[in-house]
């Protein structure tokens, strides 16, 4: 036995050696499948946790980077509506430069037209009540302004001067309920007197129910009573009523100013065409 072995000890040799291969494949296949067999049961089981995870972790990073993207939006839209109101802001001053720029022309061109000395003021403030249409202007005694002076603007007549101190003017205007003045209505030449209302308009009574009258007839001072120039603006006709058995006819006019809108006026300090002006003004 041990000379059979010892004169084949190679070829035994070999075949113990291929043996052995045989067996470690075979050992290795049944590794395999059995880590084959469990990983698959592992990857069962898990997968339904780890997809979750993952959904989660995605979902999560998004909405973190959507709040995230969101911030810098709000950020930026904060930054664009603080540009926008400032934008707003330098329209609203340029457009009111632009006005000022305008009414200020037109008030040099007025100057320039009217040959009656004048002296300008802003209007300060403003009393609208039914018994009052007043306004306060930011010039007084100081400029020369005396009571009775006529208020005007390029537009036409305003009111008159009530009352002065040093540095301001009260203005009584043509639609306050104690204003009267004399009138011409420019077409027909028909004098009559003006009065003020307590709802704020202008009414012409007692006009003759002869004379003819139409509406939007321009209506302007008659330059007597020595207040108010001849010829100056007051407004036109807009109402024409008459009694229904009577001898005259009332019209209510619409103010050649708009009252509502007054920023500046121009206080006349002198008629060059009435050497009388203005009749029971308090001169020193």
């Amino acid at each position: 036995m041990f000379r059979f072995i010892k004169n084949n000890r190679l070829r035994i040799s070999i075949v113990v050696i291929f043996l052995f291969f045989l067996l470690y494949l075979a050992t290795q296949v049944e590794i395999q499948r059995s880590e084959n067999w469990y990983t698959a049961t592992i990857h069962t089981i898990s997968y339904p946790f780890q997809a979750t995870f993952h959904f989660v972790k995605r979902n999560l990073t998004e909405t973190w980077n959507s709040y995230l993207w969101l911030v810098d939006v709000k950020e930026e839209n904060d930054r664009l509506w603080a540009r926008v109101w400032e934008l707003e802001e330098e329209n609203a001053r340029s457009r009111e430069i632009r006005l000022e720029h305008d009414r200020l022309r037109e008030i040099l061109e007025f100057k320039r037209k009217d040959p009656n000395v004048k002296v300008f003021a802003e209007v300060i403030f403003e009393v609208k009540k039914p018994f009052f249409q007043l306004l306060v202007i930011n010039k007084g005694s100081d400029e020369g302004i005396r009571p009775n002076f006529a208020v005007v603007s390029p537009e036409g007549i305003i009111g008159k001067i009530q009352s002065v101190t040093a540095n301001q003017s009260v203005v009584q205007m043509i639609t306050d309920s104690r204003s009267q003045f004399p009138v011409l209505i420019q077409r027909t030449r028909t004098k009559a007197m003006s009065y003020g209302s307590l709802d704020g308009t202008i009414t012409i009574k007692r006009i003759p129910r002869r004379q003819e009258i139409f509406k939007d007839d321009q209506v302007v001072t008659s330059g007597l009573a020595g207040v108010f120039p001849k010829g100056f603006p007051v407004g036109k006709v807009d109402k024409i009523e008459k009694e229904s058995s009577g001898l005259f006819q009332s019209v209510t006019m619409i103010p050649a100013v708009d009252l509502s809108k007054i920023e500046e006026v121009a206080v006349l300090l002198r008629n060059v065409e009435n050497i009388h002006q203005p009749l029971f003004t308090d001169i020193e």
